[in-house]
């Protein structure tokens, strides 16, 4: 429901944002200032969900978004716009808040499955919204932002209502507890996470990339029924990309983690990833695309799912919080800067050269990975995991 709303309010705001006055540099602003509030919270409200229990500091989150949101919808001027994605901003801890709770209330053998089924809900919410937001447009420019407001109450109250409380026996104390005065100490010792949370800024860059322009290459790169690929096209792409995200969360990634390792799951991702933007380069045919297209999103789905679980791995439970945290800051700076980067190269026409420089950026995660998810380093942090000890 959180993804969902969100999914809402992306296609709207520069629309929604524009009907108020804003130029392109405004709503670029607009966007940066979003991300740039999820950098500087995400770390704190891990850490707070870490002291003050999951579920608690999830609803606080969930209050903020909704509050933003109602803002949103009754804004009348930029400034007011600007102030509920800032509130908005500060309080977006959901998804590494909601990454922590499963974590900690998954047994080690399903952990992997438990964070797939959620990235898995966040990425299907993520192509839900959009398709809810071009079907309400009609109804008012502010209609769909209400609608993301009403999901947005409806996930507080399932959150109050249906999580369990958080729990603290006396057993999970003494076993997991790192001294909550040194979160910096403990986050600078923990070498492995900081080798995860690389490899997963170089995801993110090219997820980030890939996202912001691919309506515009794909504008320009293809047609379907003597037209440019348009609004209609572009949905049956993302519809495409929840099937796959779909089936490999569903089905796929718990059982092939049985026969193949986590390093070599995260290396052939990237490189499915690399190869796919490599030959969407050069692509002409629809048949072609529908090839790259499964590429790069298969590839996405397995190296993030694979590489958050590990994460999850590499911490004891009591900082899932801090480490999702900075994982979302992460994202958060990925979604600053790559879109600057892809706007300046599509805008200046340079499609083919887009697409090779998220292919380089894919075979540089598959290069890191190799050289750093070792068996040794993904042996000892599943035995950490097993005794529930600091790494």
């Amino acid at each position: 429901m959180d993804a969902t709303a969100l999914g809402i309010i992306l296609p709207l705001l520069p629309f929604y944002s524009q009907r108020l006055g804003a130029t392109p540099f405004m709503i670029g602003a607009l966007m940066s200032v979003y991300a740039a509030c999820q950098l500087v919270a995400g770390p704190a409200v891990g850490m707070l969900s870490d002291r003050y229990g999951r579920r608690n500091v999830l609803l606080l989150s969930q209050l903020g978004t909704f509050t933003g949101l109602v803002l949103l919808a009754s804004a009348g001027s930029l400034t007011l716009v600007f102030a509920a994605r800032i509130i908005d901003g500060l309080t977006s801890g959901n998804i590494s808040v909601a990454h922590a709770y499963a974590a900690e209330r998954s047994p080690p053998s399903a952990r992997k499955q438990a964070l797939g089924m959620t990235s898995g809900a966040i990425g299907t919410g993520l192509l839900i919204g959009p398709a809810l937001s071009g079907f309400l447009v009609p109804y008012g420019q502010a209609a769909p932002i209400w609608a993301a407001a009403t999901l947005s109450l409806l996930s507080i109250l399932s959150t109050a209502l249906l999580l369990p409380p958080d729990q603290h026996s006396s057993d999970a104390v003494s076993t997991q507890r790192i001294p909550a005065r040194r979160p910096a100490r403990t986050l600078l010792g923990m070498r492995y996470a900081w080798r995860l949370l690389g490899l997963l800024l170089v995801y993110f860059v090219a997820n980030a990339m890939f996202l912001s322009q691919i309506g515009l290459f794909l504008s320009a790169r293809f047609t379907w029924a003597g037209h440019p690929f348009g609004a209609r096209e572009l949905g049956c792409v993302f519809a495409y990309a929840g099937f796959i995200n779909i089936l490999i969360q569903g089905l796929l990634i718990s059982r092939i983690s049985l026969f193949v390792s986590d390093r070599s799951i995260v290396i052939i991702a990237f490189g499915c990833m690399g190869a796919g933007f490599l030959a969407l380069a050069f692509a002409a045919e629809i048949s072609l695309l529908a090839v790259c297209l499964t590429l790069i999103i298969a590839g996405s789905m397995f190296a993030r799912s694979t590489l958050t679980a590990e994460l999850s791995r590499s911490a004891a439970l009591n900082r899932q919080g801090m480490v999702m945290g900075f994982n979302q800051s992460l994202m958060s700076v990925a979604n600053i800067l790559a879109p600057l980067l892809s706007g300046a190269l599509i805008g200046r026409g340079l499609h083919t050269v887009w697409a090779i420089v998220i292919a380089a950026i894919a075979t540089f995660g598959a290069i890191m990975a190799a050289r750093l998810l070792s068996g040794r380093h993904t042996h000892r942090t599943r035995t950490h995991d097993m005794t529930l000890a600091p790494q």
